[in-house]
């Protein structure tokens, strides 16, 4: 499997939107149980998401964002997923090895799948000054782990960053090095607030420059961009 060159989003609770998802071209298909998601709502869209992926194998390769370890969701939504055609696990708020280590054990749990090889992959997103103080540790807490995640709107606001360009710059380099430290790849995280096309564009190169590899998406449009821009980049899957 290899590292996606664009993942787009697709809320947990819209899965009414799934062919036009799919219809982008993106890499990759990203299900949000997480911040996409009201309280109220995360049961019904874990049970509906989770028969979903229990009933069809999508042509694309599927991650699913899980709720935090700290959310009291976490393992409701693991054990949801078992026997369901998932790629990757996208742990959101990474900070410590330990919660690597326990969707790793957790997914030991969930049993094989028919047409699937292994396990799903691991991909912890950082979000915060310590998971970014232990990325390389988090990134080698398990075999499984195929990417680190940048998620730069909550460490900028967790950090006080508030300049885009050098403040960006220097958390997409520290992600990038600690990636490169534990041998997986770096993917950047969407532009909450780049619609426009060659705003996004640049970005996205920006990202590439740092040692990024592919992209987050939240608009559809997005996805042929980021194939464009990370078209070449090294996607192997890890050893």
């Amino acid at each position: 499997m290899n590292v996606p060159r664009s993942k787009l989003f697709l809320a947990g609770d819209r899965l009414d939107q799934l062919a036009q998802a799919m219809a982008a071209g993106a890499d990759a298909l990203s299900i949000d149980l997480e911040d996409a998601v009201a309280e109220a709502d995360k049961v019904a869209s874990r049970d509906a998401v989770a028969r979903l992926l229990r009933e069809s194998r999508l042509p694309i390769q599927v991650w699913v964002r899980v709720n935090g370890a700290d959310s009291g969701h976490l393992v409701h939504d693991l054990q949801a997923l078992r026997g369901a055609h998932v790629d990757v696990i996208n742990l959101p708020k990474a900070e410590t090895p330990g919660q690597v280590e326990f969707v790793h054990r957790m997914l030991d749990s969930l049993g094989e799948v028919p047409g699937r090889s292994r396990a799903p992959w691991i991909v912890p997103t950082i979000e915060s000054a310590r998971g970014l103080r232990h990325a390389a540790d988090i990134a080698a807490a398990s075999p499984r782990v195929l990417a680190l995640q940048l998620g730069a709107g909550d460490l900028a606001r967790s950090t006080g960053i508030t300049d885009r360009t050098a403040g960006l710059a220097t958390l997409r380099t520290l992600l990038s090095l600690a990636a490169a430290e534990a041998g997986v790849a770096s993917l950047d995280s969407t532009a909450h607030d780049v619609v426009e096309l060659a705003a996004f564009e640049a970005d996205a190169r920006a990202a590439r420059a740092l040692g990024m590899r592919g992209k987050s998406c939240m608009h559809a449009s997005h996805a042929a961009i980021a194939n464009l821009v990370f078209a070449g980049a090294s996607r192997a899957t890890p050893p």
